[in-house]
């Protein structure tokens, strides 16, 4: 009896000690928030839901970065300092809800999702549509909440253009034109807190090749004859045919 008590203990250690892992891993996964441009996969894990990127698109060219300034409010600063205390930094915004002034934040966004969509459906992503077919928990991420500093957040704001590229140096980064003036800024120098991805829409090209039509943002609906699940196309076509 003593020793299947003792077996018993064991096993119960170790689930425990497996259990943290696991915990540790999702919470080490939700803290590594995604960069703008990615691929994503949004799911559900036990403690909590998380979208963990798993890879990026090859882009030819930069891509268009629209910077929003935005005021805080209740649910985006419950967003932020929620993020800043589990990743262990100092929250170095403060906010009264009461108060008629607002910290800000910046949304960068993605500008033109036609072109997104044009980009995705491109020869050099052959690759990646055919992975992003398997699912569609696979998302794009669109836009990043970032705060930075007052002098960064006002070049940022007053840009005449941005756009996101990647070089050996520096890898992902910004580049601002103001005034014909180019600066590059690194993410380094930005705190991402949060994220917006969107949906994909598929539809056939003439040759029934699978493609994406069109992304969705939020609860968004697919238009008539494009599917979130890239599995249904083709059903749908013989369906038409029967």
């Amino acid at each position: 009896m003593k020793h299947s008590s003792q077996i018993t203990g064991i096993v119960i250690l170790l689930l425990f000690i497996a259990c943290a892992s696991h915990k540790a891993k999702y919470q080490e996964a939700a803290l590594s928030l995604p960069s703008l441009g990615s691929v994503v996969q949004a799911k559900g894990a036990l403690w909590f839901s998380l979208s963990e990127q798993v890879g990026t698109p090859q882009w030819d060219s930069p891509l268009t970065i629209k910077a929003q300034e935005l005021p805080f409010n209740k649910a985006s600063y419950t967003t932020y300092a929620n993020y800043m205390a589990k990743a262990g930094k100092i929250n170095g915004i403060a906010y009264v809800d009461s108060l008629p002034y607002k910290p800000k934040y910046l949304r960068l966004q993605i500008l033109d999702k036609i072109d997104l969509v044009a980009r995705l459906n491109g020869k050099n992503n052959t690759a990646v549509r055919e992975f992003l077919e398997n699912d569609d928990a696979y998302k794009i991420v669109t836009s990043l909440d970032i705060t930075t500093a007052d002098a960064m957040l006002i070049q940022l704001s007053e840009a005449n253009s941005i756009v996101l590229q990647e070089d050996a140096q520096m890898g992902i980064h910004l580049v601002l034109t103001h005034n014909k003036q180019k600066t590059k800024v690194a993410f380094s120098e930005m705190q991402v807190f949060d994220f917006g991805f969107s949906s994909l829409c598929w539809g056939e090209d003439r040759y029934h090749r699978k493609k994406i039509e069109t992304l969705l943002s939020g609860t968004q609906k697919c238009p008539k004859g494009t599917f979130k699940k890239a599995a249904k196309v083709a059903s749908d076509r013989s369906y038409q045919k029967f």
